[in-house]
């Protein structure tokens, strides 16, 4: 074997110098194809010796260690900051701004470096085996100082270009485009063996650099299972109809609760004396490991888990590794043998010490789901029914440590009650799995499939009956219905109203059936008191308490499934019923949206008084009694925002009105300074000489926008006040908060059928909350449109406002023109292609702006740029998350000319709108300070944002034109 390298620049290297690995990945780092990286990442392999191959596979990786290996660098970027400057004689400050605009300190240390003379000479002399000890060094070393000293010391070895990729290692990413399964696959390609038995082998040792040397030697059959590594979990895929389930799994399925809790893998084994730098802690002569779903070690976090988990394996029948176990499952918080919700968990996550009074106050428990290894077999492959029986045979039944709730059912035809059962343990819904699958580690297949919908069903008698508004002003069609007092008790209480849900031939036929029932007429007949006897199977968010009902209770979001003409009033569900539900998911200001991988939307907001809609229900009634004031024939205008958001708003309320039977509707889009207070915006609506006037996702304010004419504000801002006697229907305090075309279309259900304009919505609600917004029409949507086109439609319509041209109404248009998102993604129609142009200049416009570094002022990143784009927003978006500390403020010159436009954005917590508020900038043209808690901007004339700049503390900066 030579030890001999070729590399890009023609230089012959022995193959353990680091900066040879330096090399290679510098090649890797300029090639895309796949292929090509492996290739090159072989071609290095077999120059090095078997010790130096595991070193490389692993640095490759991007570890330092194997994953078995608890030893961490543990080096902040503060620590790593000051290193580099110790070495390069640069300045901090400097520095760090260059980190903050490259995003990768391996990138700024080669060009720091690059400009040191001494440093720049050097010659290099580092192997890998001196880089491997040197790190050793530090992961045992105690203290930010001798941290800091030691890697000074070593940045001083290198030369540029291993400095860069030294940082790149200890910062934890090399950023060249390898991860790990590349690295599988350069292994697999290079010795000739298959890629899926490299990964198994890589899974049961935790070590890619062992793996290595195992496929090198012809050895990888020998390979055993150690414990203490993580284990990548696999995945479910969601479903919100049942028939999914019967289409995937027809011969029968397990089902289980669905928990929310934590996803946790827990390792077990006997002790012994070779561990001492394995993860976990050891507890009765046991050593234990908890790893969360990111296969972070999270034992220290549950030390009130480690006993009854250590004594899950007996030291008498078990040695060492051999008859340990891995078992995959849930933490979450209980009282007893109860499972609390899941904000009770949220007091623990995030420490690394639980004090006493935690651990007492919000107790634990691991409920285990499956197991991958047991007696001494790794069991990723078995068939999840045997890995099943072997997870009974544990007999975890204490209260600290439990099986989860397991059934097999042959059809779908009772996991809706089994549904609702899983609902009134307090857990989230359903999973279901398939019996003969495999445990396929990291994978998100069809064989598990989590059931979490609306939060149940009831069984609901209908009381009264309320024509309804639109189409269906002919008609009983607004339901109020009632539970059951008890199984004993036939009084009836009231728990919602339902408008929605039913086909018209359902409501005409239910309307004649209510008026030959009716008891008593209320409101010359537009209310009807009926005979309690026709059954409505309903579903609901959840249950909230309400004074409005004589049952204490509401539900919220209600919506009709169907017409139970089966059942008779007497097997209605009970108040008892409803109160469980109401204690499953508490309607608090902490309740969690139930949606995977959810984001959370709201934060805590400074307090204030808000007149505002409290719920849906409210905001719904508000709606409803605005829209009645109205005559078919009065001319309606729409004033609503140029954003996608604003635009599928305006969209969808006009297709309404006009489907209620309003003839005259017409949409106005305020100019590119968005305020509908403006001069030139408010003339634009008087000239559409509107009788009734509907402002969406422009805010709201005490002053009238046209004076005389009665006006609905329906957003989602914070609202700064509601001129008497109009209605403002504001979602600011609702959680989470939804966007304005979201909120536009709930409402519109009260008034017409748009169930087919869920697409437009979800336009809007992808464009101001992103795909994962935790709302169920979204989930709905991407199922039914998918999450591509829909996210493909949504930057086309963005892109008529962001365009220098600023023609809004062109993606107004394609709404109105399409019938899907799909349809708009591969329409060839003129005004598509003239979106298709706008959102090409959008992105070149990004491009050049992302160009600009942000400078800094206490806790203010300013960035400016010059562009006939409405992108500030976009690259403010880009900076919060990469400057998590700091208010980012983006101001563009050249969007208005003679005006500077900002958009202000933070991760930091800080409420923006108050920041903003307090500056005390002078009265004056433009506006600035509107919008959300931690989203907000401006418009400002050019003297005054120089103003705005001394009182953010940039006194010495001038505006860029350019």
């Amino acid at each position: 074997m030579s030890e001999e390298i070729t590399v890009s620049n023609n230089i012959i290297l022995q193959a353990n110098a680091f900066i040879c690995f330096a090399q290679v990945a510098e090649s890797i780092a300029t090639t895309s194809k796949r292929t090509e990286k492996a290739a090159l990442l072989g071609d290095y392999f077999t120059k090095l010796s078997d010790n130096k191959l595991v070193l490389a596979a692993r640095y490759f990786s991007g570890y330092i260690f194997p994953l078995r290996d608890q030893r961490t660098i543990n080096i902040g970027g503060a620590a790593l900051l000051t290193a580099m400057t110790n070495v390069s004689g640069a300045e901090k400050s400097e520095i760090q701004e260059k980190i903050v605009k490259k995003g990768d300190p391996g990138d700024v240390a080669f060009e720091i470096f690059n400009k040191n003379f001494q440093v720049e000479q050097h010659q290099p002399t580092l192997t890998l085996f001196e880089l491997s000890e040197k790190l050793e060094e530090l992961a045992t070393a105690k203290g930010t100082k001798r941290k800091i000293s030691l890697v000074t010391d070593l940045l001083k070895l290198a030369t540029p270009l291993e400095a860069k990729y030294i940082v790149k290692l200890l910062a934890g990413d090399l950023r060249i485009g390898l991860k790990e399964g590349a690295v599988e696959d350069g292994i697999a390609r290079l010795f000739k063996i298959p890629v899926a038995k490299v990964q198994w082998v890589n899974m049961l040792t935790g070590d890619i650099g062992e793996t290595a040397i195992l496929a090198r030697n012809k050895q990888l059959d020998t390979a055993q299972m150690r414990l203490f590594h993580p284990i990548k979990f696999m995945l479910a895929s969601p479903v919100t109809d049942l028939t999914e389930v019967a289409k995937q799994m027809p011969s029968g399925f397990a089902v289980e609760d669905k928990y929310d809790g934590i996803r946790a893998q827990v390792h077990i084994a006997r002790a012994s004396e070779d561990q001492e730098i394995l993860h976990g802690t050891v507890c009765h002569n046991r050593r234990v490991a908890i790893f969360s779903r990111t296969l972070d070690e999270i034992t220290l976090s549950f030390p009130d888990l480690t006993s009854p988990l250590a004594d899950l394996i007996s030291l008498e029948s078990d040695v060492g590794e051999a008859h340990g176990l891995i078992l995959d499952g849930e933490i979450v918080p209980i009282r007893g043998k109860e499972i609390l919700p899941f904000q009770e968990l949220q007091k623990r996550l995030g420490r690394k010490k639980v004090s006493q009074e935690l651990l007492n106050d919000v107790p634990v428990a691991f409920i285990a789901y499956d197991v991958l290894y047991a007696q001494g077999r790794v069991l990723i492959n078995e068939p999840f029914q045997t890995r099943r029986t072997i997870l009974e045979s544990l007999h975890l039944n204490s209260e600290r440590v439990r099986s989860g709730i397991h059934k097999r059912f042959a059809d779908i035809s009772s996991l809706d009650e089994e549904f609702a059962a899983a609902r009134g343990r307090g857990n989230e819904g359903l999973m279901v799995k398939d019996l003969n699958s495999t445990y396929k580690p990291g994978r998100r297949g069809r064989d598990w499939l989590k059931v979490k919908r609306a939060i149940a069903t009831l069984d609901v008698v209908v009381t009264a009956a309320e024509v309804g508004t639109g189409k269906r002003s002919r008609f009983l069609s607004d339901y109020t219905f009632a539970v059951r007092k008890s199984e004993t008790d036939p009084t009836l209480l009231n728990v919602g109203k339902a408008y929605s849900g039913l086909t018209d031939a359902e409501v005409t036929e239910l309307s004649h059936w209510f008026r030959a029932h009716t008891l008593q007429e209320l409101e010359h007949g537009r209310v009807c008191v009926v005979e309690p006897k026709m059954v409505l199977e309903v579903t609901f968010d959840r249950v909230q308490p309400s004074e409005r009902h004589n049952s204490g209770y509401a539900l919220r979001f209600p919506r009709i499934l169907r017409v139970r003409n089966d059942k008779p009033a007497e097997e209605i569900d009970t108040l008892e019923t409803v109160r469980r539900l109401a204690e499953v998911v508490p309607d608090s200001p902490t309740a969690k949206p139930h949606l995977e991988d959810e984001e959370s939307f709201t934060k805590e907001r400074s307090p204030r008084d808000i007149n505002t809609t409290p719920t849906l229900e409210a905001a719904r009634d508000a709606f409803k009694a605005f829209v009645e004031r109205i005559k078919a024939q009065q001319r309606l205008v729409i004033l609503h925002d140029s954003d996608a958001d604003g635009v599928t708003a305006g969209v969808v309320l006009q297709l309404a009105l006009s489907r209620a039977g309003f003839g005259n509707v017409t949409r106005v889009i305020p100019d590119r300074e968005r305020n509908a207070w403006t001069p030139a915006n408010r003339k634009q609506v008087q000239a559409a000489a509107p009788d009734y006037l509907f402002v969406l996702d422009l805010g709201s304010q005490s002053e009238p926008v046209i004076p005389g004419i009665p006006t609905c504000f329906i957003d989602h801002h914070r609202p700064e006040g509601v001129p008497p006697g109009d209605t403002l229907i504001s979602a600011y305090t609702w959680n989470p908060v939804p966007n304005t075309s979201l909120i536009v279309w709930e409402l519109s259900k009260v008034i017409a059928e748009v169930s087919d304009l869920d697409w437009i919505a979800a336009i809007g609600t992808i464009s101001d909350l992103g795909e994962k917004a935790p709302f169920e029409m979204l989930g709905v949507a991407k199922t039914q449109y998918t999450a591509k086109y829909l996210k493909e439609a949504t930057t086309l319509i963005n892109a008529a406002r962001r365009a220098s041209y600023y023609d809004p109404e062109v993606a107004a248009k394609v709404l109105l023109t399409h019938t899907s998102p799909r349809d708009i993604v591969n329409s060839n129609a003129a005004e598509v292609e003239q979106l298709r142009s706008a959102r090409a200049e959008v992105k070149a416009a990004m491009d050049e702006a992302r160009k600009a570094a942000p400078v800094f002022a206490g806790n203010v990143a300013l960035v400016q740029i010059n562009s006939p784009c409405q992108i500030h927003p976009l690259i403010a978006q880009s900076w919060r998350t990469r400057l998590p500390k700091y208010i980012v403020i983006v101001a563009n010159s050249g969007y208005i000319p003679g005006r500077v436009n900002f958009s202000v954005r933070t991760n930091s917590g800080i409420n923006v709108l108050d920041f903003l508020g307090n500056i005390g900038l002078s009265e004056g043209e433009g506006n600035y300070g509107h919008g959300h808690d931690f989203a907000s901007g401006g418009s400002l004339p050019v003297e005054r944002w120089q103003e705005l700049l001394v009182k953010l503390r940039f006194e010495q900066l001038t505006l860029k034109t350019s």
